[in-house]
């Protein structure tokens, strides 16, 4: 037993720090006044603050409702699972309180370790609840449609403002227009809200407009007739549209098609029915409509490249979901969230080393959580040890050093130079596969093309 081996007792007492600093789950101590005395990497990380802000800060003078501050004052020893919201951390969190006493039983302080694994699993059901808007103020949230929203992790105010936007909008049947980069979650948006509306037990149907090409796209969509054109189906086929009937249509990638298409659905949308391609039968159809798009739709409304009609009548609920690098905190978050479940499944035990963190939060992440999630899957089944380092993590997502003409600061030719570089680096990566190319920078098979042909990439 460990009681009888005291020299063991006393190295893991000059150690203890050491050991604190090498786990998962967040620490936090506080002394007698109040005063953030310590707190190891876990809980840094989880913050997204570096530990010089918060050591030495007074929790009386910004966070006197924190619960570590409850158990100096009421004495009392919490040690099984309760959920409550962290004023520090900013959201729920599952956590143990214990308070320092010395021998004669005076507190000399508070000890709280939260459960990182718990983290993840109480905020899916909890986050949502309340969020801060613009004017600090809290706006409730439809708190029965959360679980639906539940694949969908974060600790951000902004994308905590889109579930609220969305949790909120489900159950309508108006339209709604995801913005952001690829690989945000947009599909994720879409189908949650498919499932959490009046709809949810009739067909979720998505097409991306901009992987299939314009002359295939308009029957994919509305379907054709027996002998439409030449290699048709003999029997016809169900377009798109009228397989949702009823349920929900997910338009990804709206941004990429034609002016063509956009005619047919400007004129669904206002007559609620299709015309098969090859056919003259009016067909009646309802559907509720959730696009999607990457691109700048405005824009391209005042370049004359996207039909002004068509996105007022798509646009009704716009949600802007942000990138992952301007969600400094959701990259540790999520990385701990996606290290858990992959680690589970590969059967492996496994945690992050310091510099692996700082690695993954020093990156851009242009694929977003996609590339996140692909990232860490990656290193753990590569990892043959315990901890997953920042060499672990695989090459592909390492910053490409920006390689401009001599005696040139221009913002624009730096960005060009540098897409031209990643570009080329994917196309290496993946032997030159373009599918494979394609999905390794999670851009669009017509922005891929765009960008071959713009810097002559043969």
């Amino acid at each position: 037993m460990l009681q009888q081996n005291p020299e063991i007792i006393e190295l893991l007492r000059g150690n203890f720090l050491t050991l604190l600093d090498y786990i998962n789950d967040p620490v936090i101590v506080i002394n007698k006044d109040g005063l953030v005395v310590y707190i190891n990497s876990a809980y840094e990380y989880q913050v997204g603050i570096p530990k010089e802000k918060i050591l030495n800060k007074n929790l009386y003078e910004k966070h006197p409702d924190d619960k570590l501050l409850k158990i100096l004052e009421n004495r009392k020893q919490i040690e099984q699972d309760i959920c409550y919201y962290d004023e520090t951390l900013g959201y729920h969190i599952v956590a143990n309180f214990i308070p320092l006493k010395c021998g004669d039983g005076k507190i000399k302080g508070v000890i709280g370790v939260g459960n990182s694994k718990t983290i993840s699993i109480i905020t899916e059901h909890f986050r949502s609840i309340v969020v801060r808007s613009k004017k600090n103020k809290l706006e409730k949230i439809n708190t029965p449609n959360l679980k639906y929203f539940n694949s969908i992790i974060s600790n951000d105010p902004r994308m905590l403002h889109c579930l609220n936007i969305a949790t909120n909008v489900a159950k309508t049947d108006v339209s709604v227009m995801l913005r952001g980069e690829t690989g945000t979650g947009k599909e994720l948006f879409a189908d949650a809200i498919h499932r959490a509306s009046n709809r949810s037990k009739q067909p979720f149907v998505a097409i991306n407009c901009s992987a299939i090409p314009e002359n295939l796209l308009e029957a994919e969509l509305f379907g054709y007739t027996s002998g439409a054109f030449t290699g048709a189906n003999p029997a016809g086929k169900t377009g798109k549209i009228e397989r949702a009937n009823n349920g929900t249509l997910f338009l990804d990638e709206i941004g990429d098609s034609s002016l063509n298409i956009q005619a047919k659905l400007l004129r669904f949308t206002q007559e609620k029915y299709i015309e098969k391609v090859g056919g003259t039968k009016k067909i009646p159809v309802n559907v509720r409509i959730i696009a999607a798009t990457n691109r700048n739709l405005e824009q391209m409304v005042q370049q004359n490249e996207f039909r002004a009609d068509l996105f007022y009548r798509l646009c009704v609920v716009p949600i802007f979901i942000p990138p992952l690098r301007e969600r400094f905190t959701d990259i540790s978050f999520l990385s701990i969230h996606f290290l858990n479940n992959f680690a589970k499944v590969y059967g492996k035990n496994l945690s992050f080393t310091p510099d692996a963190i700082d690695y993954l939060q020093n990156y851009s992440w242009p694929g977003n959580v996609r590339e996140l999630k692909n990232v860490i899957e990656h290193a753990v089944i590569m990892c043959q040890k315990d901890k997953l380092a920042a060499k672990d993590l695989q090459p592909k997502i390492l910053n490409i050093p920006i390689k401009t003409k001599p005696g040139t600061l221009r913002l624009n030719v730096a960005i060009e130079e540098l897409e031209k570089s990643i570009i080329k680096q994917a196309l290496s990566e993946t032997k030159y596969n373009k599918s494979k190319a394609i999905n390794l920078l999670g851009i669009s098979r017509s922005a891929f093309y765009d960008k071959l042909e713009k810097y002559n990439i043969s």
